[in-house]
């Protein structure tokens, strides 16, 4: 709901509409006493008043504030994260020395588009690595070493139709941060509105270095010579976990607002868990089932870092509620005792669920 003032003359007519479809001058029965008309209408206006006052004195503190109205407020102090742009490159053949304008469109599988940011020529060998940017900006955008794409425009004369993407893939795109991930880091900078390389400031920097960054850590002391060493993540464990692929713009934002001291970015390598589990027979449902994996994501995206481990006693009491679901057998790596550990530069996130 957003707060709408109605033009004088709008609530003229609809005004003059209430009295009208409420007393009628030539209906003389008790029914249409005048006063219980003045008062019919005069609530209506103040109801709508009312709510007005109360959706506007939720826009006055961040963390009841709707998105609009929260980015209105407080966007000049922490700059929102819009969608970016994903770019990269895809090798053209053909003919030698055919040359690919600048502008040339390309599709993907997808529906997604792509067009070459500049003109290239091909080689002797027919061949071109041609820079190409997507036309919208997200997610989406993004596309693996290997993928096809094909020429949509007008195909130049000795170019194929189709080219492919290279090793480094098609990446940067990242969509806009929602509401809520907006609303987190205002309430983050005001809860520490002075950053100025303590701990926690680097982790906070990279949140606000790019929309690709969900989550983020710092770990001292990294390497021979006693960096700062920043990890990060994008996506959560409810809907799935991603490397980071712009780690240069993130260690340039960083490297902007911060003191000199040395750090490094870097995206760490995804290691899945793959427990085992086993429901009491009279509660083995695909309900439950379902419930289970849920809880037990809840607890990863609350508890998840690299460096840290993994218990199947801490996956039980993460499903077990005493209601639903009252007890439940889990293994990691076959043993109810099994523990999942990773190094600062590994991540855990939920592989393959093992039903017993």
């Amino acid at each position: 709901m957003s707060f709408k003032r109605e033009s004088l003359s709008v609530l003229q007519n609809r005004m003059y509409s209430n009295y009208t479809s409420l007393y009628k001058p030539l209906d003389k029965t008790p029914r249409h006493n005048l006063l219980k008309v003045f008062a019919q209408v005069d609530a209506g206006i103040y109801h709508q008043l009312s709510g007005d006052l109360d959706f506007l004195s939720r826009q006055i503190f961040p963390d009841t504030a709707e998105g609009e109205y929260l980015r209105e407020h407080w966007s000049a102090k922490v700059p929102p994260l819009y969608a970016t742009t994903a770019a990269g490159n895809v090798e053209a053949s053909g003919l030698p020395n055919r040359s690919i304008p600048s502008g040339l469109l390309f599709s993907a599988a997808t529906g997604e588009h792509y067009y070459a940011e500049k003109s290239h020529r091909l080689d002797e060998n027919g061949k071109s690595v041609v820079s190409v940017k997507a036309q919208n900006p997200g997610a989406q955008a993004n596309l693996a070493a290997g993928e096809e794409l094909k020429i949509i425009s007008s195909i130049p004369t000795g170019v194929d139709s189709t080219v492919v993407v290279t090793a480094s893939g098609i990446s940067g795109g990242s969509d806009a941060e929602t509401d809520e991930e907006y609303q987190a880091r205002v309430l983050a900078n005001l809860r520490n509105p002075n950053r100025y390389g303590k701990k926690g400031d680097f982790a906070l920097w990279a949140m606000d270095a790019s929309p690709e960054v969900s989550s983020a850590w710092e770990f001292y002391n990294f390497g021979v010579f006693g960096a700062v060493l920043v990890m990060v993540v994008k996506g959560n464990q409810m809907d799935g976990v991603h490397q980071v692929d712009n780690l240069a713009e993130v260690q340039n934002y960083i490297s902007d607002v911060s003191p000199f001291i040395t750090f490094e970015v870097r995206t760490p390598t995804l290691v899945p868990i793959n427990p085992s589990i086993a429901l009491a027979v009279h509660e083995d449902s695909q309900a439950n089932r379902d419930l289970a994996e849920t809880r037990i994501k809840r607890f990863l995206q609350l508890s998840a870092k690299p460096g840290t481990q993994v218990t199947a006693g801490s996956l039980r009491l993460a499903m077990i509620d005493g209601v639903t679901i009252t007890d439940a057998a889990v293994k990691i790596n076959g043993s109810t005792a099994g523990i999942a550990s990773t190094t600062i530069l590994q991540y855990p996130v939920l592989g393959e669920l093992a039903w017993e």
